[in-house]
């Protein structure tokens, strides 16, 4: 594997604990809203969320947050990995459009705890953050997924750790088949063709050992019978991330990418196919946006790094742009801690962020990317139990703009325009930084 330096004109990038509000009582009865099998058989106006990270240990804890458009009564389950065990639940209310949320470890203190949220009404979202006095990790969980996995952002260098999960929250069993390529070619895996997956259950595998100091290292998830979520951590000094999975795309938009206390930052680029592609990056920062400020021709199954060390400006975002589908992610490292997350395949006119906050220790920011030749004007919703607290933040053509959040009683925020952008969070403090996905929402 080779490390890329960006090609940067001289001009470059020239231009422009977590205390949510009490949740109400829970529902005594939720009739059928917990299904058998979740996410197969729902009907089309409910919605079902897969979260296979969250923790509660004696010095960890995990926040469940959600948000809906419409009034939305949320059940929630944690299944237990052990046969005949009966999975620990929980509900919410959230009074839409809302947000709302609750600490794992008031309804189970296990460990790792993954889990399935429904909901009876919506466009929904649901996230989860992890903290503890070594951690700070969050991300979106995915309501669906490919037959075909990609994590970009993986490496096993000394001082790293690197972990899949492959969860099954359903009631059959699951076998999947995974693979892997690293930079110095495709990895042989082949004890971990065909491997099951219990119902309800979840398994890991730990790459570091078996897969010892690759600078990068993409796995891939395939699907052979059921359906599995899976996702992926990575851990780097002192400070980890979780991220989920991905699906392959020609385009892909990181409304942030690196920011201060980030200074070893990176876009990974994978291309599973069989044939080469050509990908340029465009840059956008601070300090102005960059179109084609690098591009490579990437062989067939291979990974390639983009170093975005070397970029001017306090704040970098980006976006890939390819001849053929390939994956990417952002990972990043630095004092500030340990952030991966993936890219958006394309932008949306309305986006939720659920468990976006401040708090004292913490510092929460919505970040907004438009790539289009057009201003945005976008309206900026903190959702609280008292309703919804807007403002409007323009974004100009070809810019980012983060926007700190701020005020008590917020729980998640929601951003909607009439012109179509991306959106990301982050949410930083002593323990370390963590960037999620925001959760697009379709025009309906």
């Amino acid at each position: 594997m080779k490390r890329l330096l960006l090609l940067l004109a001289v001009a470059a990038i020239g231009a422009s604990a977590w205390f949510l509000p009490v949740p109400p009582e829970p529902t005594d009865d939720l009739g059928d809203l917990v299904l058998d099998r979740p996410g197969l058989t729902s009907p089309a106006d409910r919605a079902i969320w897969y979260c296979p990270w969250a923790q509660a240990t004696t010095d960890r804890d995990s926040v469940v947050a959600v948000s809906s458009i419409e009034e939305a009564a949320v059940a929630l389950t944690f299944p237990v990995a052990i046969p005949g065990e009966p999975a620990d639940t929980a509900s919410l209310q959230v009074e839409g459009p809302g947000a709302a949320g609750l600490t794992l470890g008031e309804v189970a203190r296990r460990g790792d705890s993954p889990s399935f949220i429904e909901f009876d009404g919506g466009p929904s979202a649901a996230s989860v953050t992890v903290r503890g006095p070594d951690v700070l990790a969050a991300d979106a969980c995915v309501d669906r997924g490919p037959d075909e996995w990609h994590f970009p952002g993986g490496s096993t260098m000394p001082g790293e750790a690197l972990l899949l999960r492959i969860f099954n929250p359903f009631p059959e069993l699951a076998r999947v088949t995974v693979t892997a390529v690293s930079d110095i070619g495709v990895e042989a895996l082949g004890d971990f063709r065909g491997v099951t997956v219990n119902p309800r259950s979840w398994r890991d595998i730990e790459f570091e050992e078996l897969l010892r100091q690759r600078q990068d290292l993409v796995v891939t998830v395939a699907v052979e019978e059921g359906l599995v979520i899976p996702a992926m951590r990575f851990r780097a000094g002192e400070d980890e991330d979780w991220w989920p999975g991905v699906g392959l795309s020609g385009t892909w938009e990181f409304p942030v990418a690196r920011f201060d206390g980030l200074d070893s930052a990176a876009l990974v680029v994978s291309n599973p196919g069989l044939g080469a592609v050509e990908v340029s990056i465009d840059l956008f920062g601070d300090v102005g946006p960059t179109i084609d400020a690098a591009a490579e021709t990437i062989p067939p199954e291979t990974v390639v790094r983009f170093d975005l060390g070397p970029v001017p400006g306090d704040i970098v975002g980006a976006r890939v742009v390819s001849t053929g589908p390939v994956a990417a992610a952002v990972v990043a490292t630095g004092e500030a801690g340990t952030a991966v997350m993936p890219g958006s395949p394309q932008p949306a006119r309305r986006w939720m962020m659920p468990g976006l906050r401040s708090l004292p220790l913490e510092e929460g920011t919505l970040w907004l990317l438009n790539t289009s030749d057009e201003p945005v004007s976008i309206t900026v919703s903190r959702l609280t139990s008292a309703g919804l607290v807007g403002e409007k933040v323009i974004v100009d053509p070809g810019n980012m703009r983060p926007v700190p959040i701020t005020g008590s009683g917020t729980a998640g925020v929601l951003a909607e325009a009439s012109g179509a952008f991306s959106a990301a969070w982050t949410v930083r403090s002593e323990t370390g930084v963590a960037f999620s996905v925001g959760t697009p929402i379709a025009d309906g």
